[in-house]
């Protein structure tokens, strides 16, 4: 997975690139060049050379943010479960990420997800590396609305998510939750448990980071701060647990538990399970579909 060693560097080379090709420092292609006017954009990979107006796009995470902004890939993975899943029905399924199948869907743009990827599809056409675990939500969907070219649907969405956000941390003020310290878990299968940060799905983005609700504090100084999850076991849990847990999977492995039974979440009724496929996702599509999804059962534990 790659990693940014200035990400404020990086984004400001990406913004720059963009906007020199705009202002003619390069030409741009012509059709009857034998291809559709391009921009320069500089990343960490050095230049690409990416369409202005990209038609056949395809995006290996974060599809929902494509969504978002009005694309609608040429292919995809298996979108199965998830909250875009019927914005997909139709468009074609690759398997493995391999060459073969990708060039027989005629991308004029790849968007990947690591280095692995990205050496398989910029030998196809122009590779664009995004770097979801170094930005935040903003800035990766600006980041996409610069590679799209779709700057000003990237404010519109962004505005629209913010305005649901603040309502619904005013709703969550009101029920005395917004104070409270949240865990983002799953069983590990094996008597253990994961917990997981702000940047590896299951919701904890859009808690920690989009509603800025509270971890326990080992969990915001050793997880979100570093690796991003952990496998703890069950005599340690309660170190990790907060007010409120939220978990993937597994809960019915863990019922019964002794310790388990004992944690004053459990006991509370404050455990909200939720679904993992759902979940998986931090794109700003899914998080709108999650964001209902947390807010209603949260204040249904008030009830």
């Amino acid at each position: 997975m790659l990693k940014f060693k200035n990400k404020g560097a990086i984004l400001l080379a990406f913004a720059i690139g963009i906007s020199v090709s705009g202002c003619g420092s390069k030409p741009a292609k012509t059709a009857a060049e034998g291809s559709a006017e391009i921009r320069v954009i500089s990343t960490e990979q050095g230049e690409i050379e990416i369409p202005a107006d990209p038609k056949r796009v395809i995006v290996t995470y974060c599809v929902g943010d494509a969504l978002a902004l009005g694309i609608t890939p040429v292919a995809t993975y298996d979108a199965a479960g998830t909250a875009y899943a019927k914005e997909l029905e139709g468009v074609p399924v690759f398997g493995n990420f391999e060459a073969e199948q990708l060039i027989s869907y005629e991308p004029d743009l790849l968007i990947v997800a690591n280095q692995e990827q990205y050496d398989i599809a910029s030998k196809i056409a122009p590779t664009v590396l995004l770097p979801f675990t170094a930005l935040s939500m903003e800035e990766r969907v600006r980041f996409m609305g610069d590679v799209l070219n779709r700057q000003e649907k990237a404010n519109a969405v962004l505005d629209q998510f913010h305005q649901k956000l603040e309502e619904a941390k005013a709703s969550l003020r009101d029920k005395n939750v917004l104070d409270k310290t949240f865990s983002v878990i799953e069983s590990d299968g094996n008597g253990g448990i994961w917990v997981y940060g702000d940047k590896w799905g299951r919701g904890g983005d859009l808690l920690y980071s989009q509603l800025k609700l509270q971890a326990p504090e080992i969990i915001e100084k050793e997880i979100i701060a570093g690796e991003q999850h952990r496998d703890v076991s069950m005599e340690v849990i309660s170190d990790y647990i907060g007010d409120y847990i939220i978990i993937a999977r597994g809960l019915e492995e863990l019922e019964g538990n002794t310790i388990w039974e004992s944690l004053p979440a459990v006991k509370a009724g404050n455990v909200i399970p939720i679904d993992f496929t759902l979940f998986y996702d931090i794109d700003i599509y899914s998080s709108n579909v999650q964001l209902d999804y947390l807010l209603n059962a949260l204040l249904k534990t008030q009830e």
